[in-house]
């Protein structure tokens, strides 16, 4: 029904990242979330590392991706 995992560099925890996976009438509907555990303090030195500005952004971009490409997976392997 769901699952997740922590994302971390040594011993600094950056953030979760998971999936819910509910039933629907049509089969089932997977939810992909995110939560930033960095510090406030952390931003501006993880944009000189990542290059991405918006993490929030991108995160919300590379989701959709994601499960764009898992609906598309599992509706080929179904016909």
């Amino acid at each position: 029904r769901a699952f997740a995992f922590e994302c971390s560099m040594f011993d600094f925890h950056f953030s979760t990242w998971g999936y819910r996976i509910e039933p629907t009438d049509a089969g089932c509907r997977v939810t992909e979330w995110t939560e930033d555990l960095r510090p406030e303090s952390a931003f501006e030195m993880s944009k000189q590392i990542s290059g991405v500005d918006d993490r929030a952004a991108r995160n919300r971009q590379t989701m959709s991706t994601t499960l764009e490409r898992l609906a598309t997976a599992l509706e080929a392997s179904a016909g």
